[in-house]
């Protein structure tokens, strides 16, 4: 009779979980509730405890050590080749991010004081606080995301999953706690939260395709850039909205198409893919700077009904902007200006204009569907511009925002 070595009756449950793949699929839930308890430590321990921003640095540190230490590796989809392209695609990205948004800020004149610490102890305290916790959270998303992917049925249900999930733990609550508005809870969705969305499905694309170490320069170098420089873009909030939720989904995608690619998953042209790239990145910022007034042409929204029924609430005006003092004197009666009137931007239409001895204009205003003038008078420094073009009704979303605002009777614009 053959006598069966006790060690090969025993079962191992880690071996058997090693085979099946769950042991990666519950190192990685494990390594989210850590990343969770440390979010949950931060809003729990009051802003005075000394050590709190010791903490949570050490804690991220010791998630790092464990992970590249200590844990069974779990590698990305893209071999070292398509690796090293996707590192170089995440460093350009990040640049080109930081050129965008420092462009915008110089061409609209929007550069304020940067808000940290540039002195080299500043600097320090601020990697030190900071770098260990982006880089963490990137590495269990990139424990989560693989192991998801390789080892479970339903790999894309879950990745959204991850990637919300992580999404959720960056979210900015004390903005959210201060919405009173439906006004606010646009802003705040579409300044803070959506951004944040989409960041997390393009650190879930890098991770996929090519590992922590790609994402890992893509939120360092832009955050160090914040550390070091003295001066930074302070753009309107529909800037930041558009480039942030805009660009990395553009990213993500070129990214995308580029693994496959070089995967040869799906015969393609890489020039093509690089150049609609670049197209739609040029759309991005042009539209962006649109938006917020950059060009000599910007749009504006119509509120009230004051000048139906040429110009209808919820209309897009496009105005062309005056610049000099001759384009002032070009202006007559009848013509549709758009001026600032103390905290209002009004569209209504010249209806007189009056000189003095000198020479100085001014204009009288009146909406086409109001019974009489307007009670002010236009100097040439409050004119804005003269309208060029009316677009019916895509001004609806903003027009819906501003319904409880106090607008005054017979004024229109926004």
């Amino acid at each position: 009779m053959l006598k069966m070595n006790n060690d090969t009756m025993k079962i191992n449950p880690w071996n058997e979980m090693e085979q099946t793949g769950n042991k990666y699929l519950f190192i990685g839930f494990l390594l989210n509730l850590f990343v969770l308890a440390d979010n949950l430590m931060t809003k729990i321990l009051p802003a005075s405890f000394k050590f709190t921003k010791y903490l949570s640095p050490a804690y991220f540190i010791i998630i790092i050590i464990c992970i590249v230490f200590f844990l069974p590796s779990i590698h990305p989809l893209g071999k070292n080749k398509i690796r090293n392209i996707i590192i170089g695609f995440s460093i350009a990205g990040s640049v080109i991010y930081i050129a965008i948004n420092y462009g915008a800020g110089l061409l609209l004149k929007n550069i304020a004081s940067s808000p940290y610490d540039i002195s080299p102890k500043g600097l320090a305290g601020n990697i030190v606080a900071q770098i260990p916790e982006i880089t963490a959270f990137i590495m269990v998303r990139n424990y989560s995301v693989n192991a998801v992917y390789k080892k479970t049925v339903h790999p894309i249900f879950w990745i959204v999953v991850i990637s919300l999930y992580l999404a959720v733990l960056q979210f900015n609550y004390a903005k959210l706690s201060i919405v009173r508005s439906l006004e606010d809870l646009f802003i705040c969705i579409a300044q803070d939260i959506m951004p944040k969305i989409t960041l997390s499905f393009l650190m879930t694309v890098l991770c996929l395709t090519g590992g922590s170490i790609p994402c890992i320069y893509y939120m360092c170098i832009s955050k160090i850039f914040m550390f070091l420089f003295p001066f930074l873009p302070s753009l309107p909030w529909v800037a930041e909205s558009v480039i942030g939720i805009t660009y990395p989904i553009i990213l993500s995608m070129l990214i995308w198409e580029e693994y496959k690619i070089l995967s040869h998953l799906k015969p393609s042209s890489q020039k093509e893919n690089i150049f609609s790239f670049s197209a739609s990145l040029i759309f991005l910022v042009v539209f962006s700077w649109f938006i917020v007034g950059v060009f000599p042409v910007y749009p504006s929204v119509i509120l009230t009904g004051s000048m139906e029924p040429l110009i209808y609430p919820g209309d897009v005006v496009l105005i062309k902007k005056i610049k000099t003092e001759e384009e002032v004197y070009k202006l007559k009666k009848g013509d549709i200006i758009n001026f600032k009137m103390e905290n209002i931007t009004i569209t209504h239409r010249i209806a007189e204009i009056e000189s003095d001895e000198a020479g100085n204009l001014s204009f009288i205003t009146k909406g086409d569907n109001n019974d009489t003038q307007d009670p002010w008078v236009v100097p040439p420094n409050d004119l804005k511009g003269t309208i060029e073009k009316v677009v019916p009704k895509i001004g609806l979303p903003v027009l819906m925002i501003h319904k409880n605002d106090n607008i005054p009777e017979g004024v229109s614009g926004y």
